[in-house]
């Protein structure tokens, strides 16, 4: 029982031990899920920022190479007030007398992003550290980028609340190249220096209202496969239980049962005396105790083979199993001695029981090879007295048995 105990025990902290690693597991997992899902999307506003800024900046080239773009001036169509400080007239007229304007790369560029952001919310906006335009002024976070990129020229992105929201913002530098000495002459620009930026902004709470709601869903699915996870190794735990116990109990059994004739073993005899002995003085009922040998069972084996003799006492046990009560203990002690406890009678009906068993013994030989093997035993029977220990009842019952061999075998003595 204390090893079924432990067994039981061990099987529970085994359980529990996986059943924390499941949950962990499984935690660990949808976190590491969760947090790829945002990387990937913080990585595809980055990717979708930049295809911005190439669009836009491959738009100025193209207005750059051209000399900027002449279109009528219309309503709401006005001349850019700042080429005038770069020397550069921005009006016109054509043949027909339709009044022009010049729209310059940074003015072009600034009109795409109203119309862009009207129609996807997304915007541009273009920034200098000392900008003509006081428009294109920097806020701080677009500030400590453009002074960053004295050193580097790397891009720079966050994510950020502003009064309409929450916006991907990104920033990238803007460079001097050939298209843009001409009308920055003025200012003494260089081909590759940096002279502003571009930030794009791209609308965030729909997609940060989506990255939520992906959180709540990985945590129910979580919930959900901890849950089945849990589930099954419970199920796999109780059965492998159930299995253990079972198998305790089969070597249980197989440590106390004799291999050859299925009845008790030596140990398993002596573990039943002892709780019968214990029963008995605890009831204050009798109990009888018979030992039992198989006399000149040393010449079926010389004559007949130790298959044969195996198959004797085999025969042997059916008997005394069958000719037993229902109640009655038997075992085998080793060899050809048997015990046989018998629990609530005392001496003279222990006798009778232990004389039937005789009888039967000498009346049905054992059949090997289609060969009668004739068999005999001597029994030696006891009951239990007041202070009898084990030992000493056992004793006694060796003793009774050896008198039984004095007087010719093949009888049964009670004392």
């Amino acid at each position: 029982m204390l090893e079924c105990a432990e067994t039981q025990a061990g099987i529970k902290r085994f359980t529990i031990q996986l059943v924390i690693a499941a949950v962990v597991f499984t935690a660990i997992t949808y976190t590491a899920i969760y947090f790829r899902t945002e990387s990937l999307l913080r990585e595809s506003l980055r990717q979708q920022a930049e295809d911005h800024f190439e669009l836009i900046v491959t738009a100025r080239a193209w207005n750059a190479d051209q000399g900027g773009v002449w279109v009528p001036m219309t309503q709401g169509v006005e001349p850019n007030p700042y080429l005038e400080d770069l020397a550069v007239d921005a009006t016109a007229e054509t043949t027909e007398g339709v009044p022009l304007t010049l729209r310059n790369p940074a003015v072009m560029a600034r009109e795409i992003s109203q119309l862009l952001e009207a129609r996807s919310g997304i915007s541009y906006h273009l920034v200098a550290l000392d900008p003509l335009n006081p428009v294109n002024a920097p806020d701080e976070w677009e500030r400590e980028a453009l002074v960053g990129f004295d050193s580097s020229r790397e891009p720079q992105w966050t994510i950020a609340e502003t009064g309409d929201g929450t916006v991907f913002r990104y920033i990238h530098s803007l460079t001097v190249d050939s298209s843009c000495v001409g009308c920055h002459r003025s200012q003494g620009y260089e081909i590759g220096d940096v002279v502003g930026a571009t930030t794009i902004e791209i609308p965030f709470d729909v997609l940060e209202r989506q990255l939520g709601n992906n959180a709540l869903v990985l945590a129910l699915l979580g919930t959900l496969s901890a849950g089945a996870a849990v589930t099954s190794i419970r199920l796999m735990t109780d059965r492998l239980g159930h299995r253990v116990q079972d198998a305790n109990e089969r070597l249980a059994d197989a440590a106390r049962t004799d291999e050859l004739t299925g009845l008790l073993n030596r140990r398993g005899s002596f573990t039943r005396l002892a709780q019968e002995l214990a029963r008995a003085e605890r009831d204050g009922t009798p109990l009888s105790v018979a030992s039992m040998d198989l006399d000149h069972f040393k010449a079926v084996n010389d004559r007949y083979g130790h298959i044969a003799g195996d198959e004797t006492l085999r025969h042997v046990a059916v008997i005394l199993d069958r000719e037993s009560r229902s109640y009655d203990v038997l075992g085998r002690l080793g060899g050809e001695e048997f015990l046989l406890i018998a629990p609530g009678i005392g001496l003279q009906e222990a006798c009778a029981v232990a004389e039937r068993m005789r009888d039967r013994i000498a009346a049905e030989p054992t059949m090997y090879d289609e060969t009668a093997i004739p068999i005999t035993i001597s029994i030696g029977v006891v009951e239990m007295r007041p202070g009898d220990d084990a030992d000493t009842l056992l004793l006694r019952a060796d003793q009774t048995l050896y008198a039984a061999k004095d007087a010719g075998r093949d009888c049964v003595i009670g004392r």
